[in-house]
Formats: C-alpha cells, structure tokens, sequence
C-alpha cells in the first residue's frame, strides 16, 4: 500500500513538474515570439519616423495595435536622447502630443504604481509639457506615492513649472537631500532665485541641497554665502563653506578665523580648504595652528592649504624641525617628503 502511495505520489508530482516546464516553454516561446514582431515594428517605422523628426517629410500614423505603438513609443525614446536642437525637439514633442498623450493620461490614472511611473518617465524623457495638468492633478491626488511625488517635482522644475517653488517648500512628503538636489539641478536661473528669495522657508534637507547646488553649478552668489556664514546652525556655515572653496570665493584672514577656530572639526576643515584658495600670506598664522588640530582631516587640509600659499613650503619646513607638537611635525613632514628639510 505504501509502495502504490508512493508512486502515485511521484507521478502526480512528475506530472506537476512536466506541466510547469511546458508552461515556462510556452511563455517564452510567445515573449520570443512578441519581441521578433517588436523589432519588426521598428525596423519599419524607424526611418520614416526618423525623416520626419529631421523634418524630411510628413507623417500620419495610426496604430494597428498596441505592439506597433509600444514599438513607435520606443523608437521615439531613442530619438529623443540621441537627436539635439529645438527644431527636432519641438517635433519629437509635437508628434508625441498628437499620438501618445490620451494613451500616457489612462497610464497616470492607472492603479498600477508601475504604469504611472513608466508613464512619468515617458512624460519626462518625450519633454511632453502639454501634460503638466495630469501631472499635477496626480500630485495632488491621494493615491501619489512619496517617489511619484519626487519624480514629479522633478519634472516641473525640468519643464521651468513656477508652481514648483511653492511646492518644495510644502512637500506633500518629507524630501531628502539627495531628492531636493535632483530637483534644484533641473531648476533654470529664475526658479532657483525664486527658490533662494524664501531660503527661510525650507526644511533643512532643502537649504543644505541648496547651498550645495550653488557650489556644484559655481554660480555667483558670494554675498548671499556670506550671509549665510553668519548663520547660528553649523551645518549651513560648513555648506557656505564648502560652495565658497568650490567656486572660489576669496574670505579675509579676519573673517576666516572664526571658522578656522571653531569648536566643529567639520567647520575648520572647510575654512582651511578655503584658505588654500585664497592664496593670502595673512592665512599663514592661523593655518599653522591647525596643523596641530586633534582632527587628523583638519590637520592634513591644514598642511595643502599651507603648501599652496606664498612661501607656504618653507612654513612647512620650520613646522617641520621647529614646532612642539608631534603631529604637527609629522604633518608638515609628510607635505615635504622628498624635500631635504
């Protein structure tokens, strides 16, 4: 009896195993089967597509099914990373408009997650800003998600959308920093001064990312950096700090001693990082009290700062015999090595 059991129970399961392999076969047979035909929309749409972005001839398309529009929606992706100037992007956007916008609206009030995201990217990628109604009444909907909300602030600072300013400072979720620098990267001159004017207004993530943007895209703004020296959080002085160094913005020796002597190892290594850019002898005093900084980041950024001052090296040299410190000495040797001291 346990012997019948027994194989009866592997034959059902030899039967279960036969019909899952048959069922993995057949799907892939079809998503062969479905990529071949994919390729084959392409290949025939691809340069009548082509001459009419380029603006070589007209095109009137109509759909025979669903894989021929995911196929031209593909091709037209392509196009849009690869084909540059205004004439070919306002087609490329004219033609997705015209062909994709009622499809890419069902796809944004999809309950799928996946298909509205997707959807985004498409938006975003095809520069399609006569969607920016959609978009935002998704935003504003209960069912967006925290990286909808992301994305779409994204993409509003990328279509120069004024209403974004309003909404990064009352997110409808919390952002982070890294979310706040996408966003700030897209934003054009006018948006980020909007932005800069209600500096106040932001959650902390939004005025570091801020302040980091300004260094990353070396924009001009020394007197509000300095402004922002005078702030009572560390945090924002060492990003001032930071975006001054990067851009290049000279400080005097009396302004960066504050910051030089400040009880945030963060805060003196940035100030000695400015100092080597501001290439004033005055700098050297102070410096060389850093090489003896119980933060081993400060006392190396200390030593480059001094390297690249007028006369620096032969501080480092003095430093070198002359100073009580052990580290300080060290330090300072490390900068000369290969220097008879």
């Amino acid at each position: 009896m346990a012997l019948v059991f027994a194989v009866a129970m592997a034959a059902a399961l030899l039967a279960v195993l036969t019909g899952l392999f048959i069922y993995l076969v057949m799907r892939k047979w079809r998503e062969n089967r479905r990529q071949a035909r994919l390729r084959a929309y392409k290949e025939e749409r691809r340069l009548p597509l082509l001459r009419y972005l380029l603006g070589e001839e007209e095109l009137s398309f109509r759909f025979s099914s669903p894989l021929e529009r995911e196929a031209v929606l593909q091709l037209l992706d392509s196009f849009a990373s690869l084909l540059k100037g205004e004439h070919v992007q306002a087609r490329l956007r004219a033609f997705a408009e015209a062909h994709f916008q009622g499809w890419l609206r069902r796809r944004l009030a999809s309950r799928q997650w996946s298909e509205r995201m997707n959807a985004l990217f498409l938006i975003e990628d095809l520069q399609m800003k006569g969607m920016l109604p959609d978009i935002e009444r998704l935003y504003r909907s209960d069912e967006v998600t925290e990286g909808e909300a992301a994305k779409i602030l994204a993409i509003f600072a990328k279509f120069d959308y004024r209403p974004v300013v309003t909404y990064v400072l009352q997110p409808r979720y919390e952002l982070t920093e890294f979310a706040y620098r996408i966003i700030f990267g897209h934003m054009g001159e006018q948006l980020l001064q909007q932005v800069k004017k209600r500096f106040a207004e932001l959650p902390p993530a939004g005025k570091y990312a801020l302040i980091d943007m300004i260094g990353i895209r070396r924009r001009q703004e020394q007197l509000f950096l300095q402004w922002l020296l005078a702030s009572e959080e560390w945090e924002i002085r060492v990003r001032a700090l930071k975006a001054m160094a990067e851009i290049g913005v000279p400080l005097g020796a009396r302004q960066l001693e504050r910051h030089l002597r400040s009880p945030h190892w963060q805060e003196r290594l940035m100030a000695a990082r400015l100092a080597g850019k501001c290439r004033e002898e005055k700098l050297l005093p102070l410096l060389c009290e850093r090489l003896s900084d119980r933060s081993f980041a400060v006392r190396s950024e200390a030593a480059a700062a001094i390297a690249r001052l007028p006369g620096g090296r032969a501080v480092l040299r003095t430093a070198a015999q002359n100073v009580d410190d052990r580290y300080a000495r060290d330090m300072a040797r490390q900068w000369l090595e290969g220097e008879e001291i």
